[in-house]
């Protein structure tokens, strides 16, 4: 078989039939007339002297050698898209914009520290910043619209897909207002910190079946909270004016306990989740120069780096 024999052309052919089912559909698609796509497929099969398609049915189906053929094609057409617009990108100078993706936790702890450093020490990189859990995150990277996202990575694992640099760990602790009524019966238990109104970001799944045990709360998880904000900044100025105690990590909160605007509450038994944030980004996909920095940046501003936390806007308490 001559090496131009399994052109890029054509193994997207054979991808769009393994995909559409049907020689109308793939066609189309593709943009081929029906004779040509036809054409394509057989002449690959002629060449590599195998069936990839399983025609007597009323759908086509892929052969053992189709599926073969078909899973390394999709890995092939997928990186020579990524060396296209990663030379297009060198050609194009377009290192200097950088897309990233943000939780909430993240964009509590992170957003305004390495958003300000970047624009101070680097005003020529643009920067987008999409925020939102972490599913969709991964939907954006995966479809080319992020160069990489900080989130929870619970539910995430490294593998021939992801990379996943682990961030540290902070722990999550209940807050309030100063001298908010429960504050007078510390300790309290966590059974009792029912009685009050509770405010979170949206836990995942894990956190919250830990977070309701730790409770030993038994109802619809759905009623546990007064207030669900993905907004951890808003949540706090919300605690500060009301009675609503705020479930997030200590480092959101930095800047209010400091003003003693919010008073972490002491409890009968420690409440032992942590954050599990991390930077995700494709392994097949080459950083932007740009991405690299905010990356580094991070890890910085955690690790008590150069990236120091700039303070809050003053608020009153209530």
């Amino acid at each position: 078989m001559a090496m131009h024999s399994m052109d890029l052309r054509r193994l997207k052919n054979v991808v769009a039939l393994a995909k559409y089912g049907s020689f109308a559909q793939a066609a189309e698609a593709v943009h081929l007339s029906q004779p040509a796509f036809s054409r394509s497929i057989q002449s690959l099969e002629e060449d590599l002297g195998v069936d990839l398609f399983n025609r007597g049915q009323r759908k086509i189906t892929l052969t053992a050698y189709g599926k073969l053929v078909v899973s390394r094609g999709e890995r092939m057409l997928a990186e020579v898209a990524s060396l296209k617009r990663d030379v297009g990108r060198m050609r194009a100078h377009e290192f200097g914009e950088v897309a990233i993706g943000l939780g909430p936790i993240p964009v509590a702890v992170l957003f305004e520290t390495i958003l300000s450093r970047i624009t101070r020490e680097h005003p020529g990189i643009r920067t987008r910043v999409e925020i939102t859990h972490w599913q969709n995150l991964l939907k954006l990277l995966e479809a080319d619209e992020l160069d990489f996202f900080i989130g929870d990575t619970r539910e995430l694992v490294s593998g021939d897909r992801l990379v996943i640099d682990t961030l540290p760990e902070f722990r999550i602790g209940m807050y309030a207002r100063r001298n908010h009524p429960a504050l007078s019966i510390q300790p309290i238990s966590p059974s009792d910190l029912l009685r009050f109104s509770l405010g979170s970001f949206k836990l995942p799944d894990i956190s919250l079946a830990e977070f309701t045990q730790w409770l030993e709360f038994e109802g619809d998880p759905k009623a546990l909270f007064t207030v669900q904000c993905d907004d951890l900044r808003a949540l706090e100025r919300v605690a500060i004016r009301s009675d609503l105690i705020v479930v997030g990590p200590q480092l959101s909160f930095r800047e209010a306990t400091e003003n003693q605007l919010l008073v972490e509450i002491e409890l009968t038994t420690p409440l032992s989740m942590t954050t599990h944030m991390g930077v995700v980004r494709l392994r097949d996909r080459m950083l932007a120069p740009g991405a690299e920095l905010l990356i580094g940046m991070a890890f910085e501003a955690l690790t008590d780096g150069p990236g120091e936390f700039p303070p809050l806007p003053a608020v009153r308490p209530a």
